[in-house]
């Protein structure tokens, strides 16, 4: 009886007192514009769009066009954060990002292109190793700090060589 008291109660708890909205049903509040609630927005990390993903899902269905993404990527990074922290780091931002969401793929997208089983290993190190790298350049610049691209562009190269290596002809 104890047992269905508390399943009972847990289940009130859970479903709530009749309201009729579930959690995604109320919006979110909109950020306080002089950043009362919290942290303030950065206007320059502007998340990627569905309509982004879906893009980019398009675009690296095939290893070696992902990795031909991951380049032109990292390429953009590089390009908007040679001369220290940009004023509208916004580029690097959505680079960051899209990096982030691509390179968690890449197992899939290796499987799915057909790199040979024994690859797979070293692709899934190599995709977490670059997000560590990309992460850490991402975190400085949400710092306001030098972006330090150059301190790891050498690991950069040499992972996305590894996987250019790996990619079917």
């Amino acid at each position: 009886m104890m047992m269905f008291s508390v399943l009972a109660i847990s289940t009130a708890l859970f479903v709530g007192c009749g309201s009729g909205e579930t959690p995604n049903d109320t919006p979110d509040p909109a950020p306080a514009e002089d950043g009362a609630h919290g942290d303030a927005v950065d206007p320059h990390d502007v998340p990627i769009t569905e309509e982004q993903k879906a893009e980019l899902k398009t675009e690296t269905a095939k290893f070696a066009d992902a990795i031909a993404k991951i380049k032109e990527l990292r390429d953009a990074i590089e390009t908007e954060t040679k001369d220290g922290i940009p004023a509208n780091p916004f580029d690097a931002h959505q680079a960051l990002d899209k990096l982030d969401i691509i390179l968690p793929w890449l197992p899939g997208i290796a499987r799915d292109s057909g790199v040979a089983k024994e690859n797979w290993e070293a692709v899934n190190t190599a995709a977490n190793d670059l997000r560590t790298l990309f992460e850490s350049i991402h975190t400085n610049i949400d710092a306001g700090n030098d972006p330090g691209f150059a301190g790891v562009q050498a690991d950069i190269d040499t992972k996305i060589a590894e996987l250019s290596a790996i990619a079917p002809q």
